[in-house]
């Protein structure tokens, strides 16, 4: 049996600042201090750094020359597109998945679904959210294409924090799951018409909620 490698310091760091980027600890616009974190951490500024520029790369962090390192902002426009390439992406990869692996598709995405029932019932919004994030990466693993797949891992950091921050609207995740759940039953039919119009509807219900978010965070503030 392969013994598995350590992480390195960088990686350690990396995935400190990805999940507290994604769950909502580190909110959007705010400022990121490289000495802060690697005092957190226990480790020198280099890992910490390295981390960032990955972090760049995957749009989660923006870096300016003398001014360090902030978590990324979402303008309504960038928002759009991202929901522009979500839906191009998952229905290329819907198609393939119900092509190379409609039972795989159709059981692994129950199972995600019953997992889903179990940590709503829990009021488990962290857990759930992370199944929301499953539900999504499934039909990439089942479509077979290593480029999509590379495609879609590029942002999805940023789209998981785009999920949690609509988690916080009233309502949002009972939505989410009755969307899940209508999705997973017609990739069980295997309907694929009425998979894309169900993943238009849910993706396209991003487009305005972000907005709805935005200015509930606002009031919430005052």
């Amino acid at each position: 049996m392969a013994l598995e490698r350590p992480k390195s310091l960088r990686e350690l760091a990396l995935e400190y600042l990805r999940g507290r980027i994604v769950d909502g600890t580190f909110q959007m616009g705010q400022v990121l201090s490289e000495r802060k974190i690697s005092e957190e951490l226990g480790v020198s500024k280099s890992p910490v750094r390295e981390a960032l520029a990955q972090l760049r790369d995957e749009g989660l962090v923006h870096i300016e020359p003398q001014k360090g390192a902030r978590v990324f902002t979402l303008s309504e426009d960038e928002v759009i597109q991202i929901c522009d390439f979500r839906q191009a992406i998952e229905s290329a990869s819907f198609e393939l998945a119900l092509q190379r692996d409609p039972k795989g598709l159709a059981a692994e995405m129950d199972r995600v679904v019953q997992k889903m029932v179990a940590r709503k019932n829990e009021d488990d919004e962290d857990a759930y959210i992370a199944l929301d994030n499953d539900f999504h990466q499934v039909i990439f693993e089942h479509a077979g294409n290593d480029y999509l797949t590379a495609s879609y891992t590029r942002y999805v950091g940023k789209i998981a924090a785009l999920r949690k921050l609509l988690s916080q609207l009233p309502k949002h995740t009972d939505l989410s799951f009755d969307e899940h759940k209508a999705i997973a039953e017609a990739v069980r039919k295997g309907n694929l018409v009425e998979i894309k119009a169900l993943l238009a509807e849910h993706i396209d219900r991003t487009r305005t909620a972000y907005t709805q978010a935005t200015n509930f965070l606002k009031m919430s503030v005052e």
